[in-house]
């Protein structure tokens, strides 16, 4: 991994997620693909084994501190997400769109319910809270899926400059 490289890519990530992300947001909730978490499941799944978690937490850490959520929430949640990928990644079979979709699609939902168990244990959140949460967390988690191709193209366009595998192994 190239840290500079990939520091850039947190920071342009950030500012379009927060600034043009709330802009373009569908609906009242301005609901919105999460680019970080996209970013995390493309790096877990192509980069090097030992740099990946630590690339998926800091990427989670970076959510964490533009959004509300409990600080350290989202670093845990894109962290155990990175494990998760880096040691089921060899167990995968191919580097099919449909793949990365429905792991981007697992992840986003089990980040963020990792999220809201923080804030349930917190008392920032109750039971009653968890239709319309629920409804959210789904559709920003297909949202993310559905641009998951697009976003592994990006980075492996510039493979080199993040210091990206150009395929799995």
């Amino acid at each position: 991994m190239r840290w500079i490289s990939f520091g850039i890519l947190v920071v342009v990530t950030v500012i379009v997620q927060s600034g043009f992300g709330r802009l373009l947001g569908l609906g009242p909730q301005r609901i919105m693909p999460d680019l970080l978490l996209l970013w995390a499941v493309v790096i877990a799944f192509r980069g090097n084994k030992e740099q990946a978690p630590l690339a998926c937490w800091l990427l989670g850490l970076a959510k964490d501190l533009t959004s509300s959520a409990i600080l350290g929430s989202y670093a845990v949640g894109f962290g155990l997400m990175g494990l998760a990928l880096v040691y089921f990644r060899e167990l995968l079979y191919g580097e099919s769109a449909l793949l990365l979709i429905l792991l981007t699609l697992v992840s986003s939902l089990l980040v963020e319910h990792i999220t809201l168990l923080f804030a349930t244990l917190r008392g920032e959140f109750s039971r009653q809270e968890y239709g319309g949460a629920l409804k959210v967390i789904l559709l920003t988690a297909i949202l993310t899926a559905a641009l998951s191709p697009y976003g592994q193209w990006l980075l492996m366009k510039m493979y080199r400059q993040f210091g990206l595998a150009r395929r799995r192994h």
